[in-house]
């Protein structure tokens, strides 16, 4: 499960490796406990991760039966993964959000940016493939209305959510052109 930084990621890996007992792996939390990192951004307000040593640390973890959050979709050994399930969010949704969490005004701009401009959906397509990869709009559905979806993707109802359905950069350029 992948997505920007604040769509919602981490509440919905959790409920679906609940409902499908399946362990939850949060990449996050594995580069900052094992150091998988070369050091501190802080333009980006974020750690700079050392993706060919966790990609390394990840083909020794994974089992290819876990539910695993992140959005250093880069770092994720393409043979250890069955489905990708991008969480999308309205922009102006996703700032309220992200303000409401503290972040930098600088940090929230780079995360909506990258969310109207698909950036982790064209890297998930460009290292998984459009088989594997698919699209959830989240905005204004709670966490088991997107588990059930993913539920049904897994189930084979997979066109409504192939790569491509979400368009934030249509609706939202004018953000884009604000400084």
């Amino acid at each position: 499960v992948t997505g920007t930084p604040g769509v919602g990621k981490t509440t919905v890996s959790l409920e679906l490796a609940r409902k499908t007992g399946k362990n939850y792996v949060d990449i996050a939390d594995i580069v900052k406990r094992e150091k998988i990192y070369k050091g501190y951004d802080d333009v980006t307000d974020s750690l700079i991760v050392d993706t060919a040593k966790l990609k390394k640390y990840l083909r020794n973890l994974l089992t290819c039966n876990e539910v695993i959050d992140t959005h250093v979709v880069e770092a994720v050994p393409q043979e250890k993964v069955t489905h990708v399930f991008v969480l999308r969010l309205d922009p102006v949704q996703l700032m309220k959000r992200l303000e409401q969490r503290g972040y930098r005004a600088s940090k929230i701009r780079q995360n909506v940016e990258a969310e109207i401009l698909d950036s982790i959906l064209i890297d998930s397509v460009k290292l998984f493939g459009t088989e594997k990869v698919f699209e959830i709009n989240t905005t204004g559905k709670d966490v088991s209305e997107i588990v059930q979806i993913i539920y049904s993707i897994l189930q084979g109802n997979v066109e409504e959510f192939k790569p491509g359905n979400v368009n934030w950069l249509q609706k939202y350029y004018f953000l884009l052109e604000q400084q």
